[in-house]
């Protein structure tokens, strides 16, 4: 009888756990760009989640309800923001929500310096110094094959992953910040070395992953587990 107690409640307390892990809330962020909808939001079919757009979501970041949320994807290229709304976007990491920036949005808010240090990097629409070296403006090319190396898989980013071919858009001419941790890279002549990375940015762990410009890699099955890996880090928090 106390062995089957001791069962039933195990099972118990593993079911309440996937449900917590199950009905964890995410939020997803788009602007600048409309995503091929039917692709990509199918990435995050296992999840629960929201969708909102720039600049209605300024507002959500400095509102109550932003501490639904326990983790926040950003996939937009949008520009303008304004002190209240760089005020607002910066509640996010003093609420230690685990971020994800994943492709294009490391193209957003161009003329704000903090942004960079947020993501971890910058594609620059102007030409800009470096050390004393003059680089860019960046670039980037469609339609690209190559090779996607694992840095370290042993993080829980990349754990599963060896080295993978992808047709993905490329960029080239980013900056990329002395402080993160690097987990992919390529050798490919039209692309930056450096396609993935995470950092603590304040309170929150941020994931960046270049990769992801249309449905040919959304439906990669190791970007598709590039996606999982990275919200199962964020959300573990």
């Amino acid at each position: 009888m106390i062995k089957r107690t001791i069962f039933l409640l195990i099972i118990l307390f593993t079911g309440m756990y996937q449900l917590s892990a199950q009905t964890q809330k995410v939020l997803i962020v788009t602007g600048g760009k409309t995503p091929d909808k039917e692709n990509f939001y199918n990435l995050f079919s296992e999840l629960s989640y929201d969708t909102i757009s720039k600049p209605a979501a300024f507002a959500l970041f400095g509102s109550d309800k932003l501490k639904v949320y326990k983790a926040i994807l950003f996939y937009d290229t949008y520009q303008p923001i304004n002190d209240e709304e760089k005020n607002n976007f910066l509640k996010i990491f003093e609420n230690g929500i685990g971020v994800f920036f994943l492709h294009h949005s490391i193209v957003s808010h161009q003329e704000w310096d903090e942004y960079e240090k947020i993501v971890g990097g910058k594609y620059f629409h102007q030409k800009y110094s470096d050390e004393g070296k003059v680089y860019g403006p960046s670039t980037y090319k469609h339609d690209q094959d190559f090779i996607v190396k694992i840095s370290d898989n042993t993080h829980p980013v990349t754990k599963g992953l060896s080295n993978f071919e992808i047709h993905d858009e490329t960029y080239l001419n980013y900056r990329v910040k002395k402080n993160v941790e690097v987990l992919l890279t390529t050798d490919y002549r039209e692309s930056g070395e450096i396609l993935g990375w995470t950092h603590t940015y304040n309170k929150s762990r941020v994931v960046f992953i270049m990769l992801g410009h249309d449905k040919a890699a959304f439906h990669n099955k190791n970007f598709r587990k590039l996606i999982k890996n990275s919200f199962n880090y964020l959300l573990s928090n």
